[in-house]
């Protein structure tokens, strides 16, 4: 019997651009949580921009955010497991994206940090309804706290710059992909995968009973370390050769499909 669900949010659960879960999923979840498996998020946005997927999903308990850098408790809004990139990690992530000519940002609290106004920055504050602060001297500053840098930029360019940045930073941040056009920097010990053991352990529940869903590099340790590792038929070549199991497409009610055809068949 499964115990433990998690589901990366961006072209997992959620089809590209949308805000909320699609009416299929959510009902499959309610079934899932009506059987008693304990469904959560593992995403690489932060708590105020996933807080209305959680809330909507009736997630009560550990989520995990900022691609494994934050584990936050839905009942009581507070942390519960939390890395940092250092301040010397983020600034040479910050001069490499302006020696590259592409927008940076970094994350303070609910707050995305940038050093000047940008499309990239307006149009990530837009779409997440998350605050956007410009500090034209953030490239001076000694930062605490940040959870991950990063950098957009147009899919086709991000997906040639992942391998070189994961290069460069080799054995100091994890570098991954996450949605079309972002690269994501962070902590060498923070990942989905090392959070959802962290999340499966506060609650007692073993490896072979975790299940994880994604599409991305992101999810690639979730998905190693769970006892089912799934990916969307969207998903990345690397992420599907690393899933048990192979899903329809995001778009195609992928996690319906995995709870009724799969977790509730037993």
């Amino acid at each position: 019997m499964y115990k433990l669900l998690a589901l990366d949010l961006d072209d997992t659960l959620l089809p590209t651009a949308a805000m909320e879960t699609p009416a299929r999923n959510l009902a499959a979840i309610r079934r899932a949580q009506d059987a008693g498996i304990y469904v959560t998020i593992a995403t690489g946005r932060g708590y105020k921009a996933a807080y209305p997927i959680c809330k909507q999903l009736g997630v009560q308990g550990p989520v995990i955010h900022y691609g494994g850098a934050i584990i936050m408790d839905s009942r009581t809004d507070a942390p519960l497991h939390t890395t940092e990139v250092s301040n010397e990690l983020v600034q040479e992530a910050l001069e490499t994206a302006r020696e590259l000519g592409i927008h940076a940002h970094i994350y303070q609290g609910d707050s995305i940090i940038c050093e000047a106004p940008s499309e990239w920055g307006a149009w990530y504050s837009a779409r997440l309804h998350v605050p956007c602060v410009i500090d034209k001297d953030m490239r001076t500053k000694q930062w605490r706290d940040v959870p991950k840098v990063l950098f957009i930029t147009q899919p086709e360019a991000a997906q040639k710059l992942i391998p070189v940045m994961q290069a460069r930073f080799a054995g100091r941040l994890k570098v991954s992909g996450s949605s079309p056009g972002f690269i994501e920097f962070n902590h060498c010990g923070a990942n989905k995968g090392s959070a959802l053991q962290w999340v499966a352990e506060h609650m007692g529940v073993k490896q072979g009973e975790v299940v994880a869903v994604g599409d991305n590099t992101l999810d690639a340790e979730m998905i190693e370390w769970a006892g089912l590792g799934c990916a969307v038929g969207n998903a990345q070549f690397a992420i599907k050769d690393i899933a048990n199991l192979h899903l329809p497409n995001c778009d195609d009610m992928a996690i319906e499909y995995l709870i009724d055809r799969v977790l509730l068949k037993g």
